[in-house]
């Protein structure tokens, strides 16, 4: 499937660009609802979390650490993963004349709309450097570790996108499925809370089974990861231990690597039956 997309990189691109334009036609704010979205997010999070809802512990382990800073680098990971999987969801379903009319790989799609997400997200990256020159946050040579961190959750986005966009073609009910588990999903990840809160209270409280399938959360590692490159000298202590981050970032991509080769199944297996469907 690889060299196949690899072939049809120009149709890749022209698709990204397409659901582009697309995305701001007839839009004033155009590229701004790309990080307006998050943002809003952001300050309706850090309202509550600052005055209504304190984490007191968080200021008293991180005192340099804005948590502006700490909740808007989650909520943009966050809806670069959620925006990607629902676009890559709906891919094939609203490319069906295509599908149905021209000879050509439909993993394309689903491939397509992550990228077009990804553009979104590295333009908003743009705007986190900002508000970081705002708070006068240091860039360190770690910055450039962000790379490797985008590219495992792209390839983990990219396996769970293609079992998705196929099942929907036959089942509409996976569209309110997805929905309800990235609510649950959102929560059970570190973006408003940080990761060692997490650690300190989900054992106290649960049975142990309960903290191992937390761990489990491959999107764990990745935003503590994206918060870790950008504010180092700001997370002393860090908020996981860097041996153990990039000991689970390995654990996420190997699970993505295994999820590629049964959900590239699954999603072949489907593919030939996508046009009488559609």
């Amino acid at each position: 499937m690889i060299r196949e997309l690899i072939k049809s990189q120009e149709l890749v691109w022209n698709l990204v660009k397409r659901d582009l334009k697309v995305r701001y036609k007839s839009s004033v704010l155009g590229f701004f609802w790309s990080f307006g979205k998050p943002l809003l997010h952001m300050l309706i999070l850090w309202f509550v979390f600052t005055t209504v809802l304190r984490l007191p512990q968080f200021r008293e382990r991180n005192p340099r650490m804005p948590f502006a800073l700490h909740l808007l680098t989650g909520v943009l990971a966050w809806s670069f993963f959620a925006g990607g999987l629902t676009d890559a969801m709906y891919s094939i379903y609203a490319n069906a004349n295509l599908v149905k009319k021209v000879k050509l790989n439909p993993a394309v799609f689903p491939v397509a709309s992550i990228l077009s997400n990804l553009v979104n997200f590295l333009f908003a990256l743009v705007v986190l450097f900002g508000f970081m020159f705002m708070y006068r946050v240091p860039l360190t040579p770690y910055f450039f570790f962000i790379a490797p961190v985008i590219l495992i959750q792209v390839f983990f986005m990219l396996t769970l996108a293609l079992v998705l966009s196929a099942l929907f073609v036959f089942y509409r009910d996976v569209g309110s499925i997805l929905e309800v588990v990235l609510t649950a999903w959102f929560y059970a990840t570190p973006i408003i809370y940080p990761f060692w809160l997490a650690e300190a209270e989900i054992p106290r409280r649960f049975a142990s089974w309960v903290y191992n399938l937390y761990l489990l959360n491959p999107m764990t590692p990745l935003v503590v990861a994206y918060r870790r490159m950008l504010f180092r000298p700001l997370l002393v202590p860090p908020e996981m231990p860097d041996a153990r981050l990039v000991y689970y970032l390995l654990c996420t991509l190997i699970l993505s690597g295994i999820f590629y080769v049964i959900f590239k199944w699954v999603f072949e297996r489907f593919a030939v039956r996508f046009a009488d469907e559609l």
